[in-house]
């Protein structure tokens, strides 16, 4: 949208989990959106996924809020995630 990214989906293989895919992949997409002139990204992560939490924080997204009964499945919560991408260039 523009100025804003928003990842929906993003997973990484449980086999290969735990060796910086993940953190590869999220780096990646934050240099996309930069270098398209995206100024902000985001994205929900079930509360109770406190690894991918982690890596997101570790790369500096914050919580923002968080989205009641948000999935489908098994109406989880999840937290909408921020990261402002001005003067990352």
């Amino acid at each position: 949208m523009y100025e804003q990214s928003q990842i929906t989906t993003v997973g990484i293989d449980p086999d290969y989990q735990g060796q910086g895919y993940g953190r590869l992949l999220m780096e990646e997409m934050l240099a996309l959106a930069v270098s398209q002139g995206c100024e902000v990204m985001s994205l929900e992560v079930r509360v109770s996924n406190h690894k991918a939490i982690s890596l997101y924080k570790g790369l500096g997204f914050e919580n923002q809020a968080i989205r009641k009964n948000y999935y489908q499945d098994n109406h989880e919560d999840a937290y909408l995630m921020v990261k402002r991408l001005e003067g990352q260039e």
